[in-house]
């Protein structure tokens, strides 16, 4: 889930403040404003006297629980109604987490605190256990051109809806030129660019027109192929659409044209998978390398980039290999597929993926393959939202149990 609203926090040691800092880099807070104003709880009761409070305010003090108690209460006259509040104290005492947590304190961390911590403190006080689950984003891109992406992630979305039995949709993003549809054999009415042409208008019924129902399961929104518009789309009306669609389906799959934009990169970002397809060439080595080092170094080593090497054996004597790929890129793929132009072109021919024209051929088994290491991994919960209370209300729970 990618969160978007904002936290200020004010810490008083240089490992807290590192900490928070830490919070840049989690792939869930990418659209959350972090502000980190030194000075502890006091500084932020001065603070919220003449300013406005965000939903989330992160405040740390050592003092004991007569003065720390104090220090809290001069805080509760100066901010909004409703705001979570997570103080990281000294004291190591279940009776004393039981006592703030009874006074609306939404959480209680003995410091010295790591990043992890802070994260899943800051995602339980603002979890709203009534919202719906949000959908998993599953990215795919080519690392060139005509590498076989569409196919990919054509055959794995409908394998992925085969198997869980649960409502996916695919999203053909390549614009004017998409070729989802046709590969499965479904004619739409208007392109998907259409519908992020104006971000206010863009809502659940707007998408419900664009979606084309290719089975019980699985949905699809692309193009038919149009030159007529020279679509731009905004990063704010495409996450908006994802967004949407995310609300209606337990997978979404994303097949992403190959171009570098804001929104592109804005996608594989926010994704909680990125299939990254290749050929077993030198440039398509180089390409995604650029791809998988660019991921790491916004969600760090262990951001969850998978590979595909495709066309395996098109040309036996100047191929890479397998190996040359996981080397290079430390990644072992979750699909190899052999070049097999016959088979792959009479199913594009006919609009088929393989488990509807071809399931007991090899290639199927690689792509029930890919769906499983795929469908694998557990759903993001969408943890936003939440009451909205007074300050001594802002939190009713059983405490954790800690150390005495």
């Amino acid at each position: 889930m990618i969160h978007r609203f904002n936290i200020e926090a004010f810490p008083l040691s240089r490992e807290t403040e590192a900490a928070l800092e830490g919070l840049r880099a989690e792939r869930e807070f990418s659209k959350v404003k972090l502000a980190i104003l030194f000075g502890g709880l006091p500084r932020a009761a001065k603070h919220y006297a003449d300013n406005p409070s965000p939903r989330v305010i992160i405040v740390e003090d050592p003092s004991g629980i007569d003065q720390l108690l104090k220090n809290l209460e001069q805080l509760a006259e100066v901010v909004e109604p409703g705001r979570k509040v997570i103080v990281i104290g000294s004291i190591n005492d279940v009776q004393v987490y039981r006592r703030l947590v009874s006074q609306g304190i939404s959480e209680y961390l003995v410091g010295p605190v790591s990043t992890q911590e802070i994260v899943e403190a800051v995602v339980e006080s603002i979890r709203d256990p009534s919202q719906k689950e949000q959908g998993r984003l599953v990215s795919f891109i080519g690392a060139r051109g005509g590498v076989g992406s569409t196919t990919v992630a054509c055959n794995t979305a409908w394998t992925l809806a085969d198997t869980a039995k649960a409502e996916t949709i695919l999203v053909d993003l390549d614009l004017n030129f998409g070729t989802a549809a046709l590969s499965l054999n479904l004619d739409p009415k208007q392109s998907a660019g259409d519908a992020l042409i104006d971000t206010e208008r863009l809502d659940a019924t707007l998408v419900e027109r664009f979606l084309m129902e290719h089975d019980e399961h699985l949905s699809v929104i692309s193009t038919q192929g149009t030159l007529k518009e020279l679509y731009r789309p905004t990063t704010e009306s495409v996450e908006r659409l994802i967004d949407l669609t995310r609300q209606m389906a337990s997978t979404v799959v994303v097949d992403l044209p190959r171009q570098w934009t804001d929104w592109t990169s804005n996608l594989l970002v926010l994704s909680d998978e990125v299939v990254i397809t290749a050929a077993p060439d030198l440039s398509n080595l180089r390409d995604a390398k650029m791809l998988v080092d660019w991921m790491r170094s916004r969600r760090g080593e262990q951001a969850n980039v998978r590979l595909v090497l495709n066309k395996l054996d098109a040309a036996k004597k100047t191929q890479l290999s397998v190996k040359d790929f996981q080397e290079s890129l430390r990644l072992v793929p979750i699909g190899v597929l052999p070049f097999e132009p016959q088979v792959f072109g009479q199913l594009s021919n006919n609009g088929q993926v393989f488990g509807e024209g071809a399931r007991s051929h090899k290639a199927a088994a690689t792509f029930r393959q890919i769906a499983t290491t795929l469908g694998a991994r557990q759903s993001t919960a969408a943890r936003t939202g939440g009451g909205e209370n007074s300050l001594l209300g802002w939190l009713k729970k059983k405490p954790k149990k800690q150390a005495s």
